[in-house]
């Protein structure tokens, strides 16, 4: 079997908040947004191709014009993501780090052709994510939906991975057209655990706060573009909380992902500045998987 990997990404959550203070309403223009994140191959999305999906945090959003950022805490609350519908297109043998990953968005069933990543406020931080990083792939409630987010309200924002990362389809794969893919990965092993990196697009589909990151500022009219490294998720120089057996059991997540997205928030209108905006994306890291036959 071949995985994939997959990292995930940020979301702040609104609707009942409307009169509480925009925590990012100051941080506009060309931003920077870090993230990290938890994949897994285990509890698929049965009836799909599914490979792979996670959940993840933000921990800031700086801006590259001003000294104006956001950081999570207690103060301006916390953003998680979930990020699911991920399906591996092509995996090639590359001569630099092992295999070179195509990703697109899961079919059948209830997935619906694209890759998402769903963000969320949480006025409480949510430790076993972006602290002790040990929160069980058990507990997924649905396609799109884990239980710690459980309540949390409305996305802040939803994201879908975006085409044109890959600019050229691959001569090694008959049939298989690589320049559709919507994410591209770089990694050591077709399964979890992996190390590797990758890159991708994004862009809003929707959310509370849409209205402010749908700008259309990266390459190819997408609003969001990042790239990322992902690594094991047990150990102690990863993650003393969780071990290999636990990972490979579907106790822990396996992988951990983090690194930068970057894209650019609009000035609010006056009269959307009482809503409780948060902007937000993370990514994640993403290792492929080819599904059982």
């Amino acid at each position: 079997m071949n995985i994939k990997k997959i990292a995930m990404a940020v979301t702040l959550g609104l609707a009942s908040f409307a009169a509480a203070a925009d925590p990012i309403t100051s941080v506009t223009g060309a931003l920077e947004i870090k993230l990290g994140g938890l994949t897994t191959e285990s509890n698929r999305t049965a009836g799909t191709n599914e490979s792979t999906w996670g959940v993840g945090y933000l921990s800031t959003i700086s801006s590259f014009n001003t000294d104006s950022s956001w950081t999570a805490g207690a103060t301006d609350g916390y953003l998680y993501y979930m990020i699911y519908g991920i399906a591996d297109q092509s995996i090639i043998a590359n001569n630099t780090n092992g295999f070179d990953i195509y990703n697109i968005g899961a079919t059948g069933g209830v997935a619906d052709g694209k890759i998402h990543l769903d963000l969320y406020y949480s006025p409480t931080k949510i430790k076993a994510i972006d602290q002790f990083k040990n929160a069980n792939p058990g507990d997924r409630t649905g396609f799109d939906s884990y239980s710690a987010f459980a309540g949390l309200g409305p996305a802040f924002l939803k994201l879908t991975f975006g085409q044109g990362i890959q600019s050229v389809d691959r001569p090694e794969t008959v049939g298989i057209d690589e320049s559709l893919a919507t994410m591209v990965q770089d990694v050591n092993a077709q399964t979890l655990p992996a190390s590797g990196s990758g890159r991708f697009f994004l862009d809003v589909v929707g959310g509370t706060d849409a209205i402010h990151w749908d700008t259309n500022t990266r390459a190819g009219g997408h609003d969001m573009s990042g790239n990322f490294t992902l690594r094991p998720n047990f150990g102690a120089d990863n993650n003393p909380n969780c071990t290999q057996a636990q990972a490979l059991a579907g106790i822990c997540f396996a992988g951990l992902i983090n690194d930068p997205i970057l894209t650019a928030r609009a000035v609010p209108e006056p009269a959307s500045l009482a809503l409780f905006g948060l902007g937000l994306v993370g990514l994640a890291g993403l290792r492929r998987r080819k599904s059982a036959k």
